[in-house]
């Protein structure tokens, strides 16, 4: 049967089809990311990306709070619960009322301890825009689409929305003096994003708002908090690098690894492309989780690490190789500087995939999903102990950065593979001997 056949056999809501159009949603935000990264290095200049990259890496954090880890847990209810849309609203209205009130905390924090330390109206409303931007994202409810393994009834209309936001870069931001409207271009997609996926949501699938006690929201809050201990801890392996190059970073400025603004430009168009690798792997992960959750066929997990990982690597090895045209391609003369640091996380691209797959997808199913929280937290404290001996040895510095996150990254994964080696007996369990906690 070859491919085609295969798409058209498919089961509706199948896991083939869930993580095609998951593939279709992660790769076009990752093409269009990437293709205005490139316009803004061009237009705005290395320090001005790296300004705007500082403003990202901070409000990433603000986005892991926001989303308090509903994605995993929210999801896993959902996958659970499918049939009952009373259930299924009382979810969605506790979620939405829970990051409400995280909003307005996040809003509080900017104000009066982010606000002060900026310079200029520009980096202020840059910084505004882009947690308007993260609030936008995280109310958009994937967790219900995602549980529901319904992801194509919005897939391409969320392209589409995401295209328009894009084509609003290239518009409104002309010349350096208009960098903070790259953010708000993001959050105008956001929004459109929103608003569609809500009327989608109440009128084709029937699930809507409800009212719910303060309780029932306490509880979701409760359940979800096991994760964001989890999320916060890789927020911080991965964000935290751009905030120290820009205000830890002891440098003279004669040169674009010393001076703070340049080298932390040159981060963020790396992590860019490490980013848009992750994206490229993370919809296997994210549609194995909730399948994972209701069936538990570790063989498709064995499958996955048997063909799909081999063409990573591949993958990995092509831009480790060539990284210096492409890199100049995509960015123009500057990239070239770009491409040490590149190749230095080169590392984190190649862990990240079996670390997505033995995650959450695999144990989680096997009834460990608090390890892959403590995993994470493991990483974290590796990184933390890697940033502060470099702080009180050599300094901060890029190189020292990228070399930690690739280390991390490996700690993760080691750590992972040790408990599911530990525990490998539960891979042989029928589904009612183990289940899931969540």
């Amino acid at each position: 049967m070859n491919i085609k056949e295969k798409w058209r056999s498919r089961q509706r809501h199948s896991l083939l089809e869930n993580t095609v159009m998951l593939y279709i949603l992660q790769f076009s935000n990752m093409a269009l990311g990437m293709l205005t990264q490139g316009y803004k290095m061009r237009v705005l200049g290395v320090e001005l990306v790296g300004l705007l990259g500082a403003g990202q890496y901070a409000a990433n954090f603000f986005l892991i709070f926001l989303d308090f880890g509903f994605l995993l847990s929210a999801t896993a209810k959902v996958s659970a619960r499918r049939d009952n849309k009373h259930e299924l609203s009382r979810i969605l209205s506790c979620v939405v009322a829970a990051k409400v009130i995280f909003t307005i905390i996040s809003a509080l924090v900017l104000t009066f301890f982010i606000v002060p330390s900026l310079t200029g109206t520009g980096e202020v409303l840059a910084y505004y825009f882009f947690l308007l931007s993260c609030v936008a994202a995280t109310m958009l409810p994937d967790y219900m689409y995602r549980g529901l393994e319904q992801m194509s009834a919005i897939t391409i209309r969320a392209v589409a929305i995401k295209f328009v936001s894009t084509l609003l870069v290239f518009v409104l931001v002309q010349k350096p003096e208009d960098f903070y409207l790259s953010p708000l271009c993001t959050a105008i997609g956001n929004l459109g994003a929103l608003a569609f996926v809500y009327w989608h949501l109440r009128s084709k699938v029937g699930i809507g708002f409800t009212r719910v006690r303060l309780k029932e929201i306490w509880t979701e809050i409760a359940d979800s908090s096991q994760f964001l201990l989890s999320r916060m801890a890789a927020s911080i392996n991965s964000n935290l690098n751009g905030l120290l190059l820009k205000h830890a970073m002891p440098g003279s400025g004669l040169d674009m690894y010393t001076n703070p603004d340049i080298a932390t430009g040159l981060y963020t168009n790396a992590d860019t492309v490490i980013i848009a690798a992750r994206n490229g792997m993370s919809p296997i992960a994210d549609s194995l989780y909730p399948h994972m959750m209701k069936h538990r066929n570790f063989g498709i997990i064995k499958k996955a690490m048997l063909f799909v990982y081999p063409v990573i690597l591949a993958g990995c090895a092509f831009v480790f190789a060539f990284a210096e045209p492409l890199l100049t391609l995509w960015l123009g003369p500057e990239g070239v500087n770009v491409v040490f640091p590149l190749r230095l996380m080169i590392p984190v691209a190649v862990f990240a995939f079996p670390n997505y797959v033995l995650g959450y997808p695999t144990l989680g199913a096997m009834g460990l999903a608090k390890y892959a929280n403590i995993s994470t937290g493991f990483g974290t404290v590796i990184y933390l102990i890697g940033a502060f001996t470099c702080y009180k040895t050599v300094g901060i510095s890029l190189p020292a950065l990228c070399i930690l996150s690739s280390v991390t990254e490996l700690s993760i994964l080691l750590f992972r593979l040790v408990i599911i080696l530990t525990h490998r007996k539960l891979l042989k369990q029928p589904p009612e001997v183990k289940e899931s906690k969540i």
